[in-house]
């Protein structure tokens, strides 16, 4: 199996540290899978039998580049032209997720499957402003697409979802996605400002060196796109009902938690099917009720009623474990 990653940052370099642990669970599968290409903003370096992991991290960290690599550097070589030379069984979109439409991650997926590569993703874009046209694409090419790592990182969000819908309904869904701005909350919570409680998690890494897409709640809003989009389809994040947390008052917060309550970022999709992301108040101790990294999701269902998922939020190691439990499952679709 032949994999090509687009993208080397925090995610790209924990997926490929990751995938050199997992190596002997893919060899009981009959898989040995090479990573043959990497693509970041500088370039790429292609091995046809794969690459080196800790080599290539130091020269992105020292460089800025893999495409410094003695060994198969090719700078200013794009993703379109690694995908025609490498020719990948599996293409890993890892890029950063952009604002205000797909960006090139949707142009990356489309010519992969136009290569008859699979796609694994970990970029959220695509599938919160064009799912249907990527469904459409892999269905035309006969290409497996998966995207599990787009909602929830190691917490298995998409997989549960699908595991639910057979031979029940969701009805509705909420939740709390986003790490960074519960953090926020719960440090607010104990007293601190707003700007003092995103400092902090700038300074200990939970929070981007821009965490616009996660205080205004646009991150949020993204995943319950894709969520509500893995239910039924014909959704995009533009009809998201938004209002992040960048102007919640700490003295009424505290006057919530007072009585009993808690505030935090909730995703939600309603019974009448509309999308809506905005602080709401919880009662302490409910199920959604998380702390600190924390997420947590409800799926209310018609037959089964509430089911709950919490754990740990994306990192980058939780997100690279999505990937690859994506394509363990390509590989099991692919022996059927």
């Amino acid at each position: 199996m032949k994999i090509l990653l687009i993208g080397f940052g925090n995610v790209g370099r924990a997926f490929l540290q990751l995938m050199e642990e997992e190596r002997r669970r893919f060899r009981r599968l009959g898989a040995d899978p090479k990573i043959v290409g990497i693509v970041d903003r500088g370039g790429a370096t292609i091995s046809e039998n794969g690459v080196k992991a800790s080599s290539l991290i130091a020269i992105k960290i020292e460089k800025g580049s893999v495409a410094y690599s003695r060994e198969g550097g090719f700078p200013s070589m794009d993703a379109f032209e690694a995908l025609r030379i490498t020719q990948p069984d599996v293409t890993v979109e890892a890029t950063p997720t952009s604002r205000g439409g797909s960006g090139p991650a949707l142009n990356h997926i489309l010519k992969a499957f136009e290569q008859g590569s699979h796609v694994v993703s970990a970029n959220k874009a695509p599938f919160a402003y064009d799912y249907d046209t990527v469904m459409r694409a892999a269905s035309s090419r006969g290409r497996l697409v998966k995207y599990s790592a787009t909602v929830g990182g190691g917490l298995p969000v998409l997989k549960t979802l699908k595991t639910l819908t057979v031979g029940d309904v969701v009805e509705s869904f909420r939740g709390v996605l986003n790490a960074t701005s519960n953090y926020i909350l719960t440090l607010m919570e104990e007293g601190r400002s707003y700007e003092e409680a995103l400092r902090l998690a700038c300074e200990i890494g939970i929070a981007e060196a821009d965490p616009t897409m996660d205080v205004s709640g646009m991150d949020t809003a993204y995943k319950i796109t894709i969520i509500a989009n893995t239910l039924e389809g014909g959704h995009t994040v533009n009809e998201v009902d938004l209002k992040g947390i960048e102007d919640i008052d700490l003295k009424e917060l505290q006057e919530t938690v007072s009585s009993g309550y808690s505030i935090r970022l909730l995703g939600e999709f309603t019974d009448e099917g509309r999308l809506r992301v905005g602080a709401s108040k919880l009662k302490r101790g409910s199920m959604l009720d998380v702390s600190g990294t924390l997420n947590a999701v409800e799926f209310k269902m018609k037959r089964a009623g509430q089911v709950y998922l919490v754990g740990r939020g994306a990192g980058p190691f939780e997100t690279a474990a999505a990937i690859i439990r994506d394509i363990f499952e390509i590989l099991e679709e692919e022996k059927r």
